[in-house]
């Protein structure tokens, strides 16, 4: 997608890995039972790193070639981790060994319609080894369909050479036009690109439901990586489920 392939060059200082985010990755990785880890939607593969670092087997994959080809160079020093081009539906192909805990984050799952997301979540109940974990985020679409959002908050860099301006176009309560907007300052002046990507919203309580018809259960929804309590004010949705 142009949206993935124009913003990868500044995609980690857009959405740099939160403290809160990567404490609870830490947590994760030192609970003693997982030692190999896949993150469906990868990025530039950055949520894989605390996991690499340590030697555990890391699979990172994306659509997206540029961020994929970020996400090989920032893996290389670690030839336990792999990194490889692919869709959601490419899991069960690309997985070699049972992993312990499957990564889906950054609100990634709704960029496929929703009876692909419920596939995806069949497959991740199946390729995970037994008692393994799942850690997925996405946004609260309940909020945001309730109050009619259209424009989200603008992403800025902390020098302000980068901002990156998002907006929901409700095509539907199934649909949404996600409308970006990157503006880079360079020494020729500024490079703009404007994209425009279809979004398949989920909504916490059918989310739920496909968790838990997935094979999944102690399922937890947490309002951030903090784990501060879910809400139906909550900006997003963080996803703790257990294969059973």
């Amino acid at each position: 997608m142009a949206f993935y392939s124009d913003i990868s060059l500044v995609y980690d200082d857009l959405f740099p890995v939160s403290p809160e985010q990567r404490s609870m990755l830490e947590n994760l990785r030192e609970n003693g039972s997982v030692r190999s880890v896949v993150d469906c939607g990868c990025g530039t593969g950055a949520q894989l790193l605390p996991f690499a670092g340590n030697g555990l087997s890391c699979l990172g994959f994306d659509p997206d070639p540029w961020l994929v080809a970020i996400a090989r160079r920032k893996l290389a020093p670690y030839p336990q981790a792999r990194i490889e081009e692919g869709a959601f539906a490419d899991l069960p192909r690309l997985i070699e060994i049972p992993p312990d805990l499957l990564l889906c984050l950054g609100n990634s799952i709704v960029h496929v319609p929703q009876d692909e997301a419920r596939k995806f979540l069949s497959d991740a109940a199946a390729v995970l080894s037994p008692a393994g974990t799942m850690l997925l985020q996405l946004l609260n679409y309940e909020r945001l369909h309730r109050e009619a959002v259209k424009d989200l908050p603008l992403i800025r860099t902390e020098d302000g050479s980068v901002e990156f301006r998002r907006r929901y176009v409700w095509e539907s309560r199934r649909k949404v036009g996600f409308h970006t907007t990157l503006r880079c300052s360079t020494a020729e002046g500024p490079l703009i690109a404007r994209n425009e990507i279809p979004l398949y919203p989920l909504y916490p309580e059918e989310f739920w439901e496909m968790v838990s018809d997935a094979g999944f259960g102690d399922i937890r929804f947490y309002g951030d990586f903090a784990r501060n309590e879910f809400s139906e004010e909550s900006e997003a949705v963080v996803c703790l489920a257990r294969k059973t």
